[in-house]
């Protein structure tokens, strides 16, 4: 008797028997709503993983200048300009061997810490160890929003690490 009184009441609504039950439609709702809940946080963290990319690549191309140094014999700088995000690497003489900017699709602006002006320098001499007047030592910092790594570069060794 039931069974009949539930088709009908399907088949008036539905025009069929076939369909779902309001706790078949609840059910997904909750369960659409859990796993939002869980998804929404981890895209939140994605301008993090874009800062921490951005920090890589330029951790990276501060030990190409070291490398550059080191394979040519000669004097190679990196400059980073924190005006508008872009650093080069250039030769003893000031003449510029490349020319980087941030990812474009990066959101991230970097400056010099402690050094008093949005400009840092490392040199590397030929030997590949920093100069310890122009930026060893010195902290780059590479933000986005509130969100921040430090990349430093050792006085003696001239090894960059993110912080």
């Amino acid at each position: 008797m039931k069974k009949t009184i539930k088709r009908k009441f399907r088949e008036a609504v539905n025009g069929n028997e076939d369909g779902f039950s309001i706790i078949e439609l609840i059910m997904v709702i909750v369960i659409t709503g859990i796993v939002t809940a869980i998804a929404l946080p981890k895209f939140a963290d994605v301008n993090t993983v874009d800062l921490y990319t951005t920090a890589r690549q330029v951790k990276s191309d501060i030990r190409y200048t070291q490398e550059m140094a080191l394979s040519k014999y000669a004097i190679r700088k990196i400059v980073f300009a924190g005006s508008n995000n872009t650093y080069t690497i250039k030769d003893n003489l000031n003449q510029i061997i490349e020319s980087k900017e941030l990812p474009k699709n990066s959101k991230a602006t970097f400056n010099a810490i402690g050094s008093g002006t949005t400009e840092l320098v490392y040199i590397f001499n030929s030997s590949g160890e920093p100069d310890s007047t122009y930026g060893a030592g010195d902290t780059l910092r590479i933000s986005y929003g509130s969100s921040y790594k430090d990349i430093e570069v050792e006085s003696i060794s001239g090894r960059a690490t993110i912080q």
